[in-house]
């Protein structure tokens, strides 16, 4: 599951997507990238390591999250052209990073710095590109008409009706994802990639005078300016000092810790933003362990066991006959899966049962 980092010139946002996957991407002056930057990210999981202890495993794993640095033409003040909206088809969040920091050496094209008015643009161009989509995706129907059946040609005529309704929701400032959509529009727009149908986080880029603000504030004012419904009760606003946490993900856990606790800072605000893309995204951990290797996995949330063997491996969900699972804190109590066993909370789970966040699993497949 991938999310898309996306920024106006000058946000920081290949600072912040360095910071996430601990990459070192060239940044240049508003952004050297011209193509997807593509970078893996994880954080640590206290989980994992108890179950890495226990077994005895060779080798740990983390559960890894993708993230897309998306490329910009500044020469034409679009952050969101056609060919980078084509390439956003299959992420499934977008990362929105904004200017709260000062810089004198970088100045912000638009002259000053102002967080709520750059989250608004790109608001504004998120729902335009879907505007322009269903301008075009109106006009092929429309170009395909007089080659239809007569029955075709009424539920097409009705489709149109659909879209021009979606459409002029959009104009109003509403994004898909807030939509109360019948049947009739859901079918209309079925099979279309609608980038306001996507969910977002927003991640605040602070300078070092920031670092302690509160994300609480932030979202106030965020829904004062843009409205609830651009900024609904799902959206995450997360602080974050891209520069600073650049520099401190590129050191060793230790060394970053030590610089953490001589700047007064509590958390680390790139593991802060990363699980707010995972809860944007909807998704939870399982976990497999033998003494070969122990591995978090991310599945989404409500995932069948079947599923959830799929992500693993496409055969298991295939030839998926049963899993054996137990619950953390179950594991955790016991200490191994022979006394999880003994104490018979191992349990085995067919096709029906729904993973939960923190299940340690076996499958068992045959193809």
């Amino acid at each position: 599951m991938s999310t898309a980092i996306i920024g106006l010139a000058a946000a920081g946002k290949t600072t912040v997507f360095n910071a996430l996957t601990r990459g070192s991407v060239d940044k240049g002056l508003y952004g050297a990238a011209k193509s997807v930057n593509i970078g893996i990210g994880a954080k640590p999981d206290a989980r994992l390591d108890f179950i890495h202890h226990a077994f005895k495993s060779r080798r740990k794993v983390r559960a890894e999250m993708t993230f897309w640095d998306m490329p910009v033409d500044y020469s034409s003040g679009t952050v969101l052209s056609r060919e980078t909206v084509n390439s956003l088809q299959k992420a499934k969040a977008l990362l929105l990073v904004v200017r709260k920091f000062e810089d004198p050496s970088t100045p912000h094209p638009d002259g000053s710095v102002d967080w709520l008015r750059d989250l608004e643009k790109l608001a504004f161009e998120i729902l335009f590109a879907d505007i322009e989509l269903l301008d075009r995706r109106v006009e092929r129907v429309e170009s395909g008409m007089k080659a239809l059946k007569s029955s075709e040609r009424v539920q097409a005529v009705a489709n149109i009706e659909a879209l021009k309704e979606i459409q002029t929701l959009l104009e109003d400032g509403s994004p898909l994802r807030s939509m109360s959509l019948d049947e009739s529009a859901a079918r209309a727009i079925s099979g279309t990639f609608a980038l306001s149908g996507l969910p977002f986080v927003v991640a605040v880029n602070v300078g070092e005078d920031d670092i302690g603000i509160d994300p609480d504030e932030l979202r106030s004012q965020a829904v004062v300016s843009l409205g609830s419904n651009v900024i609904d009760d799902q959206t995450k606003i997360v602080p974050i000092c891209g520069s600073l946490e650049e520099e401190l993900r590129s050191m060793d856990d230790a060394e970053a810790n030590e610089l953490r606790f001589e700047l007064g800072i509590a958390n680390d605000n790139s593991e802060t933003l990363m699980d707010a893309c995972l809860r944007c995204l909807n998704t939870q951990t399982f976990y497999t362990a033998s003494d070969r290797e122990a591995r978090a996995w991310h599945f989404r949330a409500g995932s069948s066991a079947p599923e959830a063997a799929g992500v693993v491996h496409s055969d298991m969900e295939r030839g998926f006959i049963r899993a054996e699972v137990v619950a953390y804190d179950d594991f955790t109590r016991c200490g191994s899966m022979m006394e999880a066993r003994k104490q018979g909370v191992l349990r085995q789970e067919g096709k029906n049962y729904t993973f939960v966040d923190g299940d340690l699993a076996n499958f068992l497949f045959s193809v």
